[in-house]
């Protein structure tokens, strides 16, 4: 999808491609997430220079951190050394997909994806607790930040899934917020095909809504709220977190 045409929480980009505010979302009490202090993003291995000002000075990020496995920040890199920006590799720990030993529901139903997918997230939300806590901290000193994975969408989702709700967004507003990676993943997949042609088999799920429904749905059976489980994790700034991101 054309920059010119992405939805208003799109940050317009040329090699990066799902990165976006986010701000705007209706939150607790009637206030609003602030827009312009968080993002939320793919990784940065293939921006530009134009990308890279974008980030640093006009979206003045003070703060990046970076939820995926070491191998895969040595195989597509990090984000540069910029010493008006703090690097936080933060790993958000999980089994490896590929290891589960359940087939990978490509090109299935839906309901197969969604059902796919929350197994594989609330495995996440239960591994990667520490650094959830560790990224809401940062989060929570109110300085512009990024955080990103791969593709911007499952672990990054799952953060920012947590990060809303204690800000009292709803259910609803989460997943579509999740859902919007739809979008960067189209505009990732046509920048491949332009670049290196389109493969046989198109691997990578879709993000339907409905899959981080039911996430946040089971993480409140088991913990009450989304808040209480960044309590369970070590997180005890949800307050600060709360009067730094809301208006």
């Amino acid at each position: 999808m054309s920059p010119d045409f992405l939805p208003p929480q799109f940050i317009p980009t040329e090699q990066i491609f799902n990165l976006r505010d986010v701000g705007g979302w209706n939150g607790a009490d009637g206030a609003k997430v602030k827009s312009g202090i968080v993002f939320r993003s793919d990784n940065f291995g293939s921006a530009t220079a134009a990308d890279l000002d974008r980030v640093v000075n006009e979206l003045g990020i003070r703060h990046v951190i970076d939820l995926r496995r070491h191998e895969e920040l040595e195989a597509t890199g990090r984000f540069p050394e910029i010493d008006s920006v703090t690097f936080h590799h933060l790993e958000l720990l999980h089994i490896k997909w590929e290891l589960i030993g359940v087939d990978y529901p490509s090109g299935s139903a839906e309901s197969e994806i969604v059902r796919f997918l929350r197994h594989r997230y609330s495995g996440m939300l239960e591994a990667g607790y520490q650094s959830i806590s560790d990224s809401l901290d940062v989060i929570a000193r109110g300085e512009p930040v990024v955080f990103h994975c791969m593709a911007g969408k499952d672990r990054t989702g799952i953060l920012a899934a947590v990060l809303l709700s204690i800000l009292g967004v709803s259910d609803d507003d989460i997943a579509a917020d999740y859902e919007l990676s739809n979008v960067g993943i189209a505009r990732w997949r046509a920048y491949r095909d332009a670049t290196w042609g389109k493969p046989e088999i198109d691997g990578g799920l879709s993000t339907p809504a409905e899959a981080m429904r039911q996430t946040i749905a089971e993480m409140n059976d088991r913990f009450g709220s989304l808040e209480n489980y960044a309590i369970a994790a070590g997180f005890n700034k949800a307050d600060l977190l709360r009067e730094r991101l809301l208006e």
